[in-house]
């Protein structure tokens, strides 16, 4: 399968220069490396990245009539998994099988690692989960999954630090998606600069409260809408501690033109919400393919 560059030159053109020529031509081989996948499986695999140093595992999941020659490909769905987990959190949480096949979508379920709240960290070297995500996981899932190329046939999304994640990369990256989805998402970080080890992706906040502002989906928000702003659903429980944030959040992004809707459930922060919801997430994803 070659590359259309009109198709994907929204990520390209956001690609971060790299340190040296060595790493320059790693991303190159990246997508050129070849992993062929025969029928409908969920594969537990190491993704090819020059972006992360600590963990590159990653599962993904396909339909059980996976066709690796299904013209134009299949669209493709992020999953983030929250703070403390990892790539088999989603997997946990929901059927995955059964979405792929009830979809006809490939989902992709990257490591975040314990804390790495899917930025890039300028403060611990080598934690570029925006850039492995954004860049590194596209690439590969078109190369080796049959995987659109199509910018509108992607979509992410996550619980808790997912939630956060996925909101964050549809704001800074909005021509890349077609639509997010946040499951009690973790949506205004300056309130809490103390907790879950956010200091360790972003610093200080007493040090540089620009570096939180600008990965904030809060602050992000306040930004005008872009026409071509991806469509995004937050699911939020009455009794979780983020749902002030989440009403707040959804109110600035209605206030500034982004295509939004703010679905308040009865819940917490739990493993029993994210189970409920996910099929729901999934379909407001699917919904915005191609629209």
């Amino acid at each position: 399968m070659s590359f259309d560059l009109k198709d994907i030159s929204s990520i390209f053109a956001s690609m971060k220069p790299y340190k040296n020529i060595s790493a320059l031509l790693f991303i190159i081989l990246l997508s050129f490396s070849s992993f062929s996948p025969l029928f409908g499986e969920i594969f537990h695999l190491k993704a090819p990245s020059v972006a992360l140093s600590d963990s590159n595992r990653v599962i993904v999941a396909t339909p059980a009539d996976f066709n690796p020659d299904l013209r134009g490909g299949y669209p493709f769905i992020v999953m983030l998994h929250g703070w403390s987990g990892d790539e088999t959190q989603w997997q946990d949480d929901s059927d995955l099988q059964n979405l792929c096949d009830t979809y006809q979508v490939l989902l992709v379920l990257p490591d975040g690692g314990y804390d790495g709240w899917w930025v890039d960290s300028e403060v611990t070297p080598d934690r570029n989960y925006d850039t492995h995500i954004h860049q590194e996981i596209t690439i590969w899932m078109v190369r080796n999954f049959n995987g659109s190329k199509k910018a509108s046939q992607h979509g992410v999304m996550g619980l808790s630090m997912g939630g956060f994640g996925a909101i964050v990369q549809v704001l800074k990256h909005p021509r890349s998606y077609a639509a997010a989805a946040s499951l009690s998402g973790v949506m205004d970080i300056t309130r809490h600069t103390e907790n879950w080890h956010l200091t360790k992706a972003l610093g200080l906040y007493e040090d540089d409260s620009v570096r939180w502002r600008s990965n904030n989906p809060l602050h992000l928000a306040e930004k005008p809408a872009k026409r071509y702003s991806p469509d995004m659903i937050l699911f939020c429980g009455r009794d979780d501690f983020t749902f002030e944030e989440n009403v707040e959040i959804a109110r600035i992004l209605e206030e500034n033109g982004y295509k939004s809707v703010f679905r308040e459930e009865s819940g917490t922060h739990s493993h029993t919400f994210w189970k409920t919801h996910v099929e729901s997430a999934i379909k407001f994803i699917h919904s915005k393919f191609n629209e």
